[in-house]
């Protein structure tokens, strides 16, 4: 019997772990710090470490994002991100062989970009690895929006991309992804306000005010004071952002994202496309977050909207459900 049942969203921004009958034991940043001063090079920090030392590194140092729109883009750091996380919530290192994991992966991966996750978590060394859809994660999440036999769309807003699955009690039907998230977004902001206000942001800046004044009402009125380098005088100042001055480029991508929602609709058989249309879509991922986000999706696609609860993080509550029917976790796997 496992000592530990883990289910774990390797993320292109984070990395998500919840523990049976625990709940989330880690957050954190897939982030590193890598000294190059050195004839091999060196990973000196992670995650939040990693995170706090953006834009204080030194010349010998670089921030690597391992993973990016859901693709593994350096096994062997990323392998170091994920061995000093599981170091912080399971002492895996006497235990490994106790412990059961089910890895929540990203739709729409390559055979050999599959072969990646297989290669960083076998090498780790557990009880037992299931790869499952993030979706299918997600669609076992406890909510009134799923109806069991009735096909249901799920579409992740991430941080790297974002994936629309159609899905029946835990079999994909079909599913997409395009690359338009939230990584995408900010960088659209931080043009944007290069070119119309002559200032820059940082990315971090430009996620913080995404987040907190983001919106996709053309009326938002909300601002907020931010410290941006200014083009004309080469110097930091204060700042007054506005919604408004973000509308474009938050518009611009999240009706890349419907259009794209809409189109895979449109390819669905009529029997799939009724029940979605009865049951609405659901919407999670970070992404999903931006204020009138239901409203828009719903006004251009002409049909119910909902957003899932916790919906950065909601995928790994899946896992619960899960470890506690095996016969289910099976069936899935087979069927996927």
């Amino acid at each position: 019997m496992a000592l530990y049942e883990l289910c774990i969203d390797l993320g292109s921004n984070y990395t998500t772990i919840y523990k049976k009958n625990v709940g989330i034991v880690l957050r954190e940043p897939t982030l590193a710090i890598i000294e190059t001063g050195t004839k091999i090079s060196k990973v000196t920090k992670i995650g939040f470490e990693a995170e706090r030392m953006i834009g204080k590194t030194t010349d010998d140092e670089v921030v690597v994002r391992s993973v990016v729109e859901g693709v593994i883009k350096n096994i062997d750091i990323t392998k170091k991100i994920l061995t000093y996380f599981l170091s912080k919530v399971a002492p895996y290192k006497l235990i490994k062989p106790a412990i059961k994991i089910i890895v929540c992966l990203p739709v729409g991966l390559r055979e050999e970009e599959y072969e990646d996750y297989k290669k960083v978590f076998y090498s780790i060394g557990f009880a037992k690895i299931d790869f499952v859809y993030n979706e299918v994660c997600a669609s076992l999440v406890d909510t009134p929006y799923f109806s069991f036999n009735k096909v249901c769309m799920l579409v992740n807003i991430g941080a790297g991309k974002t994936e629309i699955a159609s899905i029946v009690n835990g079999k994909i039907l079909s599913a997409c992804s395009i690359n338009v998230g939230g990584n995408l977004i900010d960088n659209s902001i931080i043009d944007h306000l290069q070119k119309t206000r002559g200032c820059t942001l940082s990315q971090s800046m430009a996620q913080k005010v995404k987040r907190e004044i983001g919106s996709l009402y053309e009326t938002d009125k909300s601002s907020m004071e931010v410290f941006v380098q200014d083009e004309t005088v080469n110097s930091q100042i204060s700042a007054i952002i506005s919604a408004k001055d973000l509308l474009k480029p938050i518009y611009e991508n999240y009706f890349k994202i419907v259009q794209v929602i809409q189109a895979f609709f449109n390819e669905c058989s009529s029997e799939t496309a009724e029940d979605i249309k009865n049951e609405g879509i659901i919407v999670y991922g970070g992404g999903s977050q931006i204020t009138g986000l239901e409203k828009f999706f719903k006004k251009i696609l002409n049909m119910s909207v909902f957003v899932l609860d916790n919906p950065e993080v909601c995928a790994v509550f899946g896992g619960e459900k899960l470890f506690s029917n095996y016969n289910l976790l099976q069936q899935i796997v087979e069927e996927n």
